[in-house]
């Protein structure tokens, strides 16, 4: 009998490289690239499987509704949620998440995984994770390794030695080479792409971990001893947290082990980390091109990714170029300079444009709006409550609302009264006044609120009663 496998998914990368699509408050993993379900669920589903144990999944703070959203309607079972205040690369989240397991479970074997990778066939992802067992099961420290079929530089690369059971030892690893070293690297036997997925056993990982990052273990322990529980979450304080260093596993810790094996995995595989590589798995008409034709008309235009969610655009000769709107922005590069996007992003999130309205939806525990217009004094939001939902009970200090239903039955508190409010009906909520909008019902609700006012910012609520835990404590 196999003995339970572990997985660890880490949700908490920002997807730079795919903006304007990917944004802060919503990034790659829960975008819908492989098919209608988003990359974090589709990597929860590939491990949904007998050998595999609930999963822990890892990701910031500000994405938690996100993560119980899909959870929820994918009707994935899980262990554990466990929230980073911030970002501190992949090796801070494995520690964590192996420390959070092993203190439940007897020296459990431990599968890391990104949340934002394609993988084409499930049966033979399970069979390669089943080939390592045995190399977890003695100490070894396994990663997944990809016969590289382009001089990639997106990639960081693994060369092997010796072979060792179902895969082979680690001699070293390269981080994103240069063309000229990537063209050479793809010709030798020995040299795999770097996948970003770990397997071990968790006495290995952390003994490995007292040897070559015993300051990351230290500080690691110090977060869980000071972590909250809250709901479904496990939160780590900033405080705490904030003393990790930012770096990845691989520079961490499996630059530095002796125990480091490889095993390859033998199916498509893709990490999604640009635009280019996005055009790379998708489906392409006769000039190479990829392009949504509801919105994109071309003529003379080859081997090139251009995507519009808002706006209809035409492109004329062009070649090798990525062009893509959506949400507040529009992004114009040859796919040459694609690794370059991550900088040029992190300096374009910086600007705040006045009068920007982003397209994108930002979901809440009980739904989700989307801003569709603002100006002078007044702001028009869609809001969208999820069956059997409510906001907190509130009231705003600077800020009235009128709201129309378009869509289901609303449940209103408008200060003492609770009335119902059906389609077509609307109400208005005065500054200073408290209230609540529930749907109590089984099917959607959809609104339109206006909101007047000088001052229309998302701060300005005063919460009563929260279901959802976001009232802070007076100490």
């Amino acid at each position: 009998m196999i003995k339970k496998i572990f997985p660890v998914v880490l949700s908490g990368g920002k997807g730079l490289r795919l903006w304007p699509s990917s944004q802060p408050n919503f990034p790659k993993q829960f975008l819908s690239i492989e098919n209608s379900k988003s990359l974090l669920t589709n990597t929860l589903k590939r491990i949904a499987d007998k050998n595999f144990d609930s999963p822990t999944i890892i990701g910031n703070y500000e994405h938690r509704f996100l993560i119980k959203r899909e959870l929820k309607e994918s009707k994935i079972k899980f262990d554990s949620i466990l929230l980073e205040p911030n970002s501190k690369n992949t090796m801070a989240s494995a520690i964590l998440s192996v420390l959070h397991i092993a203190n439940k479970y007897l020296d459990p074997l431990i599968l890391i995984l990104p949340a934002d990778h394609i993988i084409v066939d499930k049966r033979k992802f399970i069979v390669s994770i089943k080939n390592a067992i045995t190399l977890a099961e003695n100490g070894f420290i396994t990663t997944f390794g990809l016969k590289p079929n382009n001089a990639n530089t997106s990639f960081g690369y693994i060369k092997t030695s010796e072979k060792k059971r179902n895969g082979y030892l680690i001699d070293r690893f390269i981080e994103k080479p240069d063309k000229k070293i990537a063209t050479r690297l793809i010709k030798e036997d020995n040299c795999f792409w770097n996948s970003g997925i770990f397997f071990f056993s968790a006495k290995t990982f952390i003994k490995e971990c007292e040897l070559h990052a015993r300051k990351s273990i230290d500080i690691a322990k110090k977060n869980y001893q000071h972590m909250i529980k809250d709901f479904d979450f496990y939160i780590f304080q900033k405080k705490y947290f904030n003393k990790f260093k930012s770096e990845p596993i691989d520079t961490a810790l499996m630059e530095k082990t002796k125990k480091g094996a490889l095993v390859p995995l033998n199916h498509d595989w893709s990490d999604v980390g640009s635009w280019e590589s996005i055009w790379s798995f998708k489906k392409k008409d006769n000039n190479g091109n990829v392009y949504e034709s509801k919105n994109v008309e071309l003529y003379d235009v080859h081997n090139s990714i251009i995507l519009s969610k808002n706006k209809k655009v035409a492109a004329i000769g062009l070649e090798n170029m990525i062009i893509i709107e959506d949400n507040d922005g529009l992004l114009i590069s040859k796919k040459s300079n694609d690794k370059n996007l991550k900088l040029l992003t992190e300096r374009v999130l910086k600007k705040n444009v006045k009068n920007i309205i982003s397209n994108q939806s930002v979901f809440r525990p009980w739904g989700e709006y989307k801003t569709i217009y603002s100006d002078n004094g007044f702001l028009i939001k869609i809001l969208r409550i999820y069956p059997k939902s409510k906001i907190s009970l509130q009231y705003h200090k600077k800020r009235s609302e009128h709201w129309v239903v378009v869509e289901g039955n609303a449940t209103v508190t408008q200060g003492k009264k609770t009335f119902i409010l059906k389609t077509n009906e609307s109400t208005f909520i005065s500054k200073g006044q408290i209230h609540r909008l529930a749907n109590e019902t089984s099917k959607p609700l959809t609104l339109v609120e206006v909101q007047t006012g000088n001052y229309l910012k998302e701060d300005d609520i005063i919460r009563l009663e929260d279901i959802y835990g976001r009232i802070k404590k007076k100490s």
